[in-house]
């Protein structure tokens, strides 16, 4: 007799397991409307109860589960209330190191999501308002035609896959690197820069420590930016792509950059 399941109270793991117990029962039952008669089904749902039973083995994978959900989940929220949809294509990039998604902590280097009006500031003052403004029209018209073309489908993730967001994304890296040309002074500027438009927020609320953009956060912060102009300008063939879509000068440029900032 196949053991029954309930959903269970509360939140947490105990709703991964819910969802797991559905599967596993799921399967045994596929597995029984298509079995013959030399398949042992009852063989098949004790070694489904016993698998069941090991709660120790499963507890870790529950918990794991529900905050990769959790995480998406918090993401997902965070994205869809963003209009700025080329701020999207950054900030992308360096989710990866935000404490809040699971990166190291603060004083390994580790960012928060405190960080994004300051950089997006930082942006904005690097690259001119005008043109920052001809980006986002550019990005929103990639996001109109994938929201058309996708329908109901639509994720964000279609736009990080798009090859005209990625080529946007390139060029705009390419100004930024650019400008960054007195890199000692520039770092500084933006490290500023950042740390003013936290200042309403800098304790934190849960321990009450105070938490500042140091060099370390703007060198974790520049390496997640950067790694689509470092990934196309490592080797001799791709300096030779790099150079025919930006030119020879802007190359070399955002090499500089690159090495100014011990990326390359």
């Amino acid at each position: 007799m196949t053991k029954e399941i309930r959903r269970p109270k509360g939140a947490g793991p105990q709703r991964c397991k819910f969802i797991a117990e559905q599967h596993l029962d799921l399967f045994v039952n596929f597995i029984a409307a298509k079995a013959d008669d030399s398949f042992d089904i009852e063989h098949l749902r004790k070694q489904a109860e016993d698998f069941r039973e090991h709660q120790s083995l499963l507890a870790p994978v529950y918990r794991r589960s529900y905050d990769d959900c959790e995480r998406a989940r918090k993401e997902h929220e965070f994205d869809d209330k963003r209009n700025d949809h080329l701020g999207r294509l950054v900030i992308r990039l360096i989710a990866d190191h935000f404490v809040e998604n699971g990166a190291k902590p603060p004083e390994e280097g580790g960012l928060s999501r405190r960080i994004v009006p300051g950089m997006l500031s930082v942006l904005e003052l690097a690259l001119g308002a005008d043109v920052l403004k001809t980006f986002q029209a550019e990005a929103q018209d990639i996001v109109n035609r994938l929201r058309e073309a996708n329908a109901e489908e639509f994720e964000w993730e279609d736009l990080f896959a798009d090859r005209a967001a990625q080529s946007l994304l390139a060029r705009l890296l390419v100004d930024l690197s650019i400008s960054f040309e007195d890199y000692g002074r520039r770092k500084m500027w933006a490290i500023d820069i950042i740390n003013k438009s936290m200042q309403h927020d800098r304790l934190d609320p849960e321990d009450g420590e105070y938490w500042e953009f140091a060099e370390m956060h703007f060198h974790t912060m520049i390496g997640g930016l950067f790694v689509p102009l470092i990934a196309v300008s490592d080797t001799a063939d791709k300096r030779i792509e790099f150079a025919a879509a930006f030119g020879t000068e802007r190359m070399e440029a955002v090499r500089d950059f690159l090495h100014s900032a011990d990326l390359l």
